[in-house]
């Protein structure tokens, strides 16, 4: 008898140990009480990474509401988009699906039915949803409005700016206390060209150092070309380089302005102890580097495919992680965090254990551009090698002809040792490169991503109005 009372009682021992020990494992998102959290993913479309505090930029106090966030949670130091433009980015940070396995790789197209999205997911679940976007590119017929009960616009019609107005709607809906859970999507707009959303004031004292050149440029014919300023970038009498960076550096603070007033009310304690909030950008901007001037979406170097990404979670602490990812990793982050069951086919990788202050196993992550001849992009660790298409066949109105390389190019970059991406190691680091180009050409192949000359989609004249507007078109 009294072995068996010891037994029994080992054995009450070794669970009460073992549920004091499931007690003090990371609880995911989840609250103390076990419910379910709310959920806020921000959007900020063309914000380059260097240009956040928290990210080290040399551009003056550009984000204070950006950088106070992220002393409190989870800064994401090496993060890639899928792609330098809005949809396919988008469509890969809410799918969890590098472009390819979502069908959209340019602005052009919209997300199937079929392909499971995170909205739509939180909503199965319970969650009251909402979106307010600044990008008519985000259109119904995109989508991206499957999953959300109220979805609206805040394209900017002047006077009014864009954030301003998106960060109004925004407070407006979550002062209307919806039922919680809750799952809010705001997509702010500001860094975006035409650099003309913030007053000018707003660029004063954004004054150089300037890392880039100064040069006067010539305007372009058309929304594209090398060494000018496209035409939707336009600013009566402005044609100074570093004018255009100083204006954008101004639409990043202004945006930074609109988006802290969203923060303050996701800071009261009762809504800070209970959500979890995801801030990325879509996509950079290319602000001179090889010679491309206030654009993105056909080059995936660094100053457009280096986004930053925040997240903070309830109980969570500040922590900077220098692990590359993706934007693909956010939806099985968060379905992870949930506790909701992983979708079968998901491409991006649960960043929790990261955000445990773990370690993941080092992964490749991919890029693919927007515009012909669409390149392509691998990088592991702080190693990138970036794939240059054969030319396209040419073709009457092509607004890129003239610029495109000759001739198809592998080009090998060290970023640790080169960020700027200006000495291409591939000939005297063949067995690296040939390393990532295999991994590469891989995942061309299962991605629908034909090695050699690329195909280009043909919009329809209402989605073609739209890219005009936003400074794209389907060459």
């Amino acid at each position: 008898m009294t072995r068996a009372r010891t037994a029994r009682g080992l054995a009450v021992c070794c669970l009460l140990l073992q549920a004091a020990c499931h007690r003090t494992e990371p609880a995911g998102f989840l609250p103390p009480d076990g419910g379910l959290p709310n959920v806020v993913l921000i959007t900020i479309d063309t914000l380059r990474a260097d240009h956040l505090g928290c990210y080290g930029t040399r551009f003056g106090d550009l984000t204070p509401n950006l950088d106070r966030f992220a002393a409190g949670a989870c800064v994401f130091l090496a993060a890639t988009t899928p792609a330098p433009a809005t949809l396919p980015a988008l469509a890969s940070l809410h799918t969890g699906l590098y472009p390819g396995r979502q069908p959209i790789r340019t602005n052009i197209g919209a997300l199937p039915t079929n392909v499971p999205v995170l909205a739509e997911i939180l909503q199965q679940h319970g969650y009251t949803t909402a979106a307010f976007f600044g990008n008519s590119l985000l259109v119904p017929k995109s989508g991206f409005r499957r999953g959300f009960e109220q979805y609206r616009s805040f394209v900017a019609r002047p006077p009014a700016a864009s954030d301003a107005s998106g960060a109004d709607m925004a407070l407006e809906w979550l002062g209307s206390a919806p039922r919680a859970p809750w799952f809010l999507w705001v997509h702010f707009m500001d860094p975006h060209g035409p650099y003309d959303s913030a007053p000018v004031a707003w660029s004063t004292g954004l004054e150089p150092p300037d890392p880039l050149p100064n040069r006067d440029l010539p305007v372009s014919a058309t929304n594209y070309g090398l060494g000018m300023i496209p035409q939707y970038q336009v600013l009566a009498g402005v044609t100074q380089a570093s004018a255009y960076r100083m204006r954008y550096r101004g639409e990043v603070r202004f945006s930074d302005a609109a988006l802290g007033r969203v923060l303050a009310a996701l800071d009261a304690p009762a809504t800070r102890n209970r959500t979890v909030v995801v801030i990325a950008a879509d996509h950079g901007e290319s602000l001179g580097e090889h010679d491309y001037y206030f654009q993105h979406g056909w080059f995936p170097y660094e100053d457009c495919v280096h986004v930053p990404l925040l997240l903070r979670v309830p109980g969570g602490g500040a922590r900077r992680v220098s692990q590359p990812v993706s934007l693909v990793d956010i939806l099985p982050t968060v379905l992870a965090g949930l506790r909701f069951p992983a979708l079968p086919g998901l491409e991006g990788r649960d960043l929790g254990p990261l955000l445990r202050g773990g370690e993941l196993d080092d992964a490749a992550v991919f890029s693919v551009t927007a515009y012909l001849n669409q390149m392509t992009a691998i990088r592991r660790g702080h190693w990138k090698l970036v794939y240059t298409p054969p030319p396209p066949a040419p073709f009457a109105g092509d607004p890129w002809a003239g610029d495109y390389s000759p001739h198809e190019e592998r080009a090998l970059y060290d970023l640790g040792a080169d960020p700027g991406e200006t000495k291409n190691l591939y000939a005297t680091d063949r067995a690296r490169a040939d390393q990532l180009w295999a991994a590469l050409a891989s995942w061309q192949g299962t991605h629908d991503i034909p090695i050699g000359r690329r195909t280009f989609p043909t919009p329809d004249e209402a989605t073609r109005q739209r890219l005009e507007a936003l400074g794209y078109g389907a060459p």
